[in-house]
């Protein structure tokens, strides 16, 4: 039998299962743990999570209320999406001004 050689780790790798959507609509997010209410921009969006980018810094697990504008379409506001989510990464894009935060969806609120 020949040797199985692992692949080398690659942290951009896709591991979710569920497509996403590529967004850039305007989020309110509020930290259910102290109660303050940032906002960003929601860079993409799935069945079970989303991302955002904003100025705001999140805990590894803090769940966070969120509310994403929905573009318009026919020149009729969209319903907004409210979900309730948990943090699961948070990155740096730009230096100390801008963090894209990685969500899991815990309950869809609308």
């Amino acid at each position: 039998m020949g040797d199985c050689p692992v692949p080398p780790f690659d942290p951009y790798h896709e591991r979710r299962g569920a497509r996403r959507l590529q967004m850039g609509c305007k989020a309110r997010i509020r930290s259910l743990h102290t109660g303050e209410t940032h906002y960003g921009e929601c860079v993409d969006l799935s069945v079970d999570g989303m991302a955002f980018r904003s100025s705001y810094v999140p805990q590894h697990g803090e769940r966070l209320s969120v509310i994403v504008l929905a573009p318009a379409v026919g020149g009729l506001p969209g319903k907004p999406l409210e979900a309730e989510v948990e943090v699961r990464r948070c990155n740096e894009v730009k230096r100390g001004q801008v963090y894209e935060i990685g969500t899991r969806i815990i309950e869809r609120k609308s």
